[in-house]
């Protein structure tokens, strides 16, 4: 449903996995090589579970997908929903490759993110900064949806209701609010840039004239 909603949007997905970190070789023989056997330094006993390489963590697999997919994209705007543990995950990218996040991220729907932003940044001015300025929390409330939270919650960002207090249905309700969202937060980052552009389309041309 939610890539469906993307397409209509004119939005590319990319749907990461961080859950999935380790290789079940009783099950999934094929995804462990005779080279990995040999090298690995799990000796192959029951359960016979090892490591997956750059997804043994939550924090490994979103860090490997940002390098060797994300980063090397042609898109300029990203856009990130996290739910849950996955706020957490996301603030921990942010501060592995903050200048790469905070130029290329345009706007972050945070779900019932367990993040701490103080602890994860240390009180980083500029990145506390970003992220009251670029993400955005939704929490499960039975407070009608996007009414504001701030008084109940961390302030580290704006914080709205889901709309309802199950935390499973908490994406499902909030999901057209994101959509929006992310939507202005795109609408406010390519304004600044074509704004950008022209003001130096103009400069080039006054420095002609002279």
């Amino acid at each position: 449903m939610y890539g469906n909603c993307f397409l209509l949007l004119r939005y590319s997905v990319m749907v990461l996995n961080p859950n999935d970190n380790f290789i079940d070789v009783k099950t999934e023989p094929e995804s462990f090589s005779l080279s990995e056997q040999e090298n690995s330094s799990y000796p192959l006993q029951p359960p016979l579970v090892i490591p997956k390489g750059g997804s043994s963590s939550p924090e490994e697999h979103t860090t490997y997908i940002w390098d060797n997919f994300i980063s090397k994209s042609a898109v300029k705007n990203v856009a990130f929903i996290v739910h849950g543990y996955g706020g957490l995950v996301f603030i921990n990218l942010l501060m592995q490759r903050t200048a790469e996040v905070m130029s290329k991220v345009c706007g972050v729907a945070l779900i019932d993110s367990t993040h701490h932003t103080m602890h994860q940044t240390q009180g980083n001015p500029q990145v506390c900064t970003w992220i009251w300025k670029h993400c955005q929390e939704w929490v499960s409330n039975s407070k009608p949806l996007d009414r504001p939270l701030g008084y109940l919650v961390k302030m580290d960002c704006p914080t709205v209701s889901t709309g309802t207090e199950k935390y499973c249905l908490a994406p499902s309700f909030a999901l057209q609010s994101i959509f929006k969202y992310l939507k202005n937060t795109l609408k406010t980052d390519t304004k600044q840039y074509f704004t950008r552009s022209q003001s130096a389309t103009q400069s080039k041309r006054m420095m002609k004239k002279n």
